[in-house]
């Protein structure tokens, strides 16, 4: 198989049907074989971000046709609702939660009083003397603290010796990341 490498222009035509599949035998195996790559990998990422850029135009402009032609609606579909819970209310106070009609339903359901603290200081000072159980108290790891026990053998040890339990530590991966120059 030769390695015959294609124009940076092949990129722009849909039809081909995939890179890896054109170049399978191709390895890089010295820096200007690497730059080559990146190279493509330039050509594909403008081309893709070129793609993105066409994708959020057209999603504003759509975005700003709903808004603009749903606008009207909204305010007539308020209106109908205003007019419709006064009379749905009405209703509930004589026994008919739901309305149900031709055209569709109109339900009501019934709130359930909220707390709100006020000064949470204050209420918990008041909490810890005479009604410790309104006082809920979490314990999670601190990560932060566990990770200074890591040792250079990649053993966790606590700082009494001893091999900290239920800890398995992952090996640390070496990413790749690639910048692309402009």
């Amino acid at each position: 198989m030769s390695n015959v490498q294609p124009e940076i222009d092949e990129f722009d035509n849909p039809a081909l049907s995939s890179i890896s599949e054109e170049n399978e035998g191709f390895k890089v195996d010295d820096d200007q074989k690497a730059d080559w790559a990146l190279r493509k990998l330039a050509v594909i990422r403008r081309k893709q971000a070129e793609n993105k850029n066409i994708f959020d135009a057209e999603v504003i402009r759509i975005t700003e046709w709903l808004s603009a032609v749903n606008t009207a609606l909204d305010k007539d579909a308020l209106y109908f609702e205003a007019v419709l819970t006064p009379y749905a209310l009405t209703e509930r106070s004589n026994g008919r939660k739901s309305l149900v009609l031709p055209h569709g339903t109109v339900k009501t359901t019934a709130g359930r009083p909220k707390i709100e603290i006020q000064n949470e200081v204050e209420f918990l000072a008041w909490a810890e003397k005479g009604e410790p159980e309104l006082i809920r108290i979490k314990k999670e790891i601190d990560k932060k603290v566990l990770n200074a026990l890591l040792t250079d053998s990649g053993d966790v040890i606590s700082t009494q010796g001893e091999i900290v339990p239920s800890v398995r530590v992952i090996p640390a991966e070496t990413s790749v990341s690639f910048v692309i120059a402009d």
